[in-house]
């Protein structure tokens, strides 16, 4: 395969569609076009968003400053005056801080009076679980291999690891380069690092590369659903006879024997994180806040989410900026509304309550 950076790099894009072993009830593929309710990238997102994005911007007047870390917020009790990076000083008429939010906790704690204002003390309490290791990867193969529907991903919950998996040449353009023989290139994550695997007993926190791979080789040809709709579509050929050329970890994770960790720490929401994820504006009229890890009507820590909260942390800028509000029915708004006011008195679920309800009324009708 070609190195990350090259033209088959490693494309972040959001699962679309998930087959859960085993598998959910056939059907067609979702629409794959502009405007559609979900959308994949026909290429590397490198080469497909960020690069032409950039290009855009730098056109239009953009001045990126590249390999410099914000190192200092210059703050005067009412305003924000100027960043640092380094020795450098850039001041600017807005602030957006798009950083991971443990970067965010850390730069501000070097302003202990910006730390202490109200939105911005929420980075504290907003990191208290710590990065999540959720690990990247890719597969490649030396045959193509198909899939019972168009743009299926998979989920194998059976895996320790609780792998997802995707083949990009489902999505992607069929001029895009998948590498040196490559002719099916999955990309997949690792999303549970607690759990010990199969073969080495080891959770993902602990595990060495070449077990880490070797665990992930495993868990997926040991999947008993994901090898049915294999042999579905490719003529009774099972996943194991299909050349696996070699399995690539990205980049940014570090293993070692103090445990794995990544360059950039990866946040998630929870339940003891979500009350504290803060909105885009703060109480200072140049300082905005932008990421996943803000408030948006996604809820989720996601790609979409991302997106939502810039075009969010922009309208506040600029209020000619549209933002295109979730669509959420009537019937689920009930629901919620009713759930949120179980949950302030502390009573059960909604669903708890309506499954009691349900088994009530159905011994009342026996007797």
């Amino acid at each position: 395969m070609k190195p990350w950076n090259s033209r088959a790099d490693f494309s972040e894009v959001p699962v679309a569609v998930t087959i859960i072993c085993p598998r959910n009830i056939p059907g067609t593929a979702w629409t794959h076009g502009a405007e559609e309710g979900w959308l994949l990238l026909k290429g590397p997102s490198s080469e497909y968003w960020f690069e032409p994005w950039i290009a855009c911007l730098q056109e239009k007047g953009v001045e990126f400053h590249w390999q410099k870390p914000l190192t200092k917020i210059e703050f005067d009790g009412t305003t924000i005056l100027s960043t640092a990076s380094g020795d450098e000083t850039i001041v600017g008429d807005y602030y957006i801080l798009a950083i991971n939010p443990f970067a965010t906790a850390q730069i501000l704690s070097k302003t202990p009076e910006l730390a202490k204002l109200e939105v911005l003390r929420l980075f504290t309490p907003l990191v208290q679980d710590g990065p999540h290791t959720q690990v990247s990867f890719r597969v490649a193969f030396s045959e193509e291999i198909h899939f019972p529907r168009e743009r299926m991903a998979v989920i194998v919950t059976d895996s320790e690891f609780n792998l997802t998996l995707f083949a990009e040449e489902q999505a992607w353009n069929k001029d895009v380069d998948l590498g040196k023989n490559v002719k099916s290139l999955w990309t997949g994550t690792s999303c549970i690092s607690s759990v010990p695997g199969r073969i080495y007993h080891k959770p993902v926190n602990t595990c060495t590369k070449e077990e880490f791979k070797e665990e992930v080789k495993a868990q997926i040809l040991r999947c008993g659903a994901l090898d049915e709709m294999i042999r579905e579509a490719n003529q009774g050929k099972a996943l194991k006879d299909f050349s696996m050329m070699e399995i690539e970890v990205w980049h940014e994770w570090e293993f070692s024997a103090e445990g794995i960790r990544p360059y950039q720490p990866k946040w998630v929401n929870s339940t003891t994180t979500q009350h504290f994820m803060p909105p885009q504006t703060t109480p200072l009229a140049n300082l905005f806040l932008a990421g996943a890890h803000t408030q948006t009507q996604t809820h989720v820590w996601s790609i979409e989410g991302a997106v939502e909260s810039g075009r969010r942390a922009a309208k506040a800028i600029d209020p000619r900026v549209a933002v295109i509000d979730q669509y959420i029915p009537g019937w689920v708004r009930v629901i919620s509304r009713i759930d949120d006011l179980l949950y302030a008195v502390k009573a059960p679920h909604v669903i708890d309550l309506t499954i009691a309800l349900l088994l009530f009324l159905g011994l009342w009708f026996l007797l």
